[in-house]
């Protein structure tokens, strides 16, 4: 119809809203919590990935070497390791420095170094693996290829954590995708029941806009935007109170999700994207009503 546009869809779609507020206000708090389990498990997953990368960015091999080596031997095990694909750097660290650097760590409980007799330390090469290959399966082939180097005694890193921070990531990964699907649907029936009652009670204004010509899209229109503003308001009121709760807690209590910088928060970019991705869900819920009631 002529003469209406965008602004007349957004303030019925406000006369609306205010027409049902008692159920629009039930669906925008049952929408904010479940939004809000879906804004956590972002926290969660973000910094565990930030913590995955931190650990690929500082991960470290020890290639131990055997007894009696010559400078040569060591040479072409140090460029081997240089010409590996992910190794960033390899660094000698001889067997007198290993042990300065132990007693170093073990001060104050020299007691435990007395009879050793000689240094039972072997020479090594401290080797600064690339991000790329903080992955249990990669690290674990790598290792392997190392160990069976010429003159190489023994291979050791950080296996177990890498291991669990992997298995971690990928229980938040899958567990918060199905729980996202899960909660989507969740926000699509809601919107979908709340947009259904407003049609119902409009349903003779309804009868008489299609009988003077209306085109459907002219009468869907405030009831998508209905829709999708519900589900903006929960969705922004979810990320309002994670913040109070983000920053209320004591981040000790997840010290194992913190990197070098502590917890962080979601990014902008991922407000942005949970706030357009639910006003997506509130105009699904409300187009699948909508074309429902008009068939």
């Amino acid at each position: 119809m002529r003469g209406y546009g965008p602004i007349y869809t957004v303030i019925e779609a406000y006369h609306g809203l205010r027409a049902n507020s008692l159920v629009n206000l039930l669906a925008t708090g049952t929408i904010s919590m479940a939004m809000l389990i879906v804004g956590f498990f972002l926290v969660v997953f973000l910094n565990l990935q930030s913590a995955v990368g931190a650990m690929g960015e500082r991960l470290e091999v020890s290639v131990y070497l055997k007894d009696g080596l010559t400078d040569q031997e060591k040479d072409f095990i140090f460029t081997r390791l240089k010409a590996e694909p992910g190794v960033k750097k390899a660094v000698f660290l001889p067997k007198a420095e290993a042990l300065a650097m132990l007693k170093k760590e073990l001060k104050g409980q020299e007691a435990l170094m007395e009879g050793l007799g000689e240094n039972p330390l072997p020479d090594s090469y401290e080797v600064t693996v690339d991000a790329k290959y903080a992955d249990a399966a990669k690290m674990e082939a790598l290792t392997k290829k190392f160990s069976k180097y010429f003159g190489v005694e023994d291979v050791s890193y950080g296996r177990q954590g890498v291991a669990v921070l992997e298995r971690m990531l990928k229980l938040v990964t899958y567990g918060g995708i199905a729980l996202a699907v899960l909660l989507g649907v969740t926000v699509v029936f809601i919107i979908s029941n709340s947009v259904r009652l407003a049609l119902y009670s409009r349903g003779q204004e309804i009868e008489l806009m299609q009988w003077i010509g209306a085109t459907r899209w002219f009468i869907m229109g405030p009831f998508l935007v209905e829709g999708m503003l519900v589900v903006v308001l929960g969705t922004s009121l979810s990320v309002g109170i994670l913040a109070v709760l983000f920053h209320a807690l004591p981040q000790e209590v997840v010290l194992f999700l913190s990197g070098p910088a502590g917890l962080d928060f979601l990014p902008t970019p991922v407000i942005a994207y949970m706030i357009g991705g639910g006003g997506a869900l509130g105009f699904v819920g409300g187009l699948v009503s909508v074309n429902k009631f008009l068939e």
